[in-house]
C-alpha cells in the first residue's frame, strides 16, 4: 500500500465495513488493555472512549466518513514512553484480531501497512 491518499481511492473502508471495523477495534482493546506488555499505557483509561475514538480514526484513515474529534496523534501519545518494541506488539496484537476476525490475509496486509505509516509519529522514547 502507498500514502494514505492512495487508500482512500483503494476503497479499503468499503472492502472491510464500518462494522467489521467496530468490531475490530472494541476486540483489540480488549485485548490491548490486558496485554503483559501494553497494557500499562492504559491504566485510568476509559476502554469505551479509546475505542469509540479509534473506530472514528480507522473509519477515516481507511477512507470512510471522516469523524475523528480527538487529539492529533503525536500530542496525544506524548505523554507515554512508547518505544518500537511497543508499536510493534500493538501491530501482533492488531494482526492476531484481524486474523480471529477472519479478515482476508491481503485486507490485513494492508489495514496494518496503513498503521504502520503513523509508526514515526506515536514513538517517542
Amino acid at each position: 500500500m502507498g500514502s494514505l491518499e492512495e487508500s482512500k481511492k483503494s476503497g479499503l473502508y468499503d472492502q472491510i465495513g464500518h462494522a467489521f471495523i467496530a468490531k475490530a477495534v472494541a476486540e483489540f482493546y480488549k485485548r490491548a488493555f490486558a496485554d503483559v506488555m501494553i497494557g500499562h499505557f492504559f491504566f485510568n483509561s476509559d476502554i469505551h472512549h479509546i475505542t469509540e475514538q479509534q473506530i472514528t480514526f480507522v473509519t477515516a484513515m481507511m477512507g470512510g466518513p471522516s469523524r475523528y474529534t480527538g487529539k492529533p496523534l503525536k500530542p496525544a501519545h506524548k505523554p507515554f514512553k512508547i518505544r518500537l518494541v511497543h508499536f510493534n506488539r500493538r501491530q501482533v496484537l492488531m494482526r492476531e484480531v484481524l486474523q480471529d476476525l477472519g479478515l482476508a490475509p491481503e485486507l490485513i496486509d494492508a489495514w496494518l501497512a496503513l498503521e504502520d505509516q503513523f509508526r514515526q509519529v506515536i514513538i517517542n522514547a
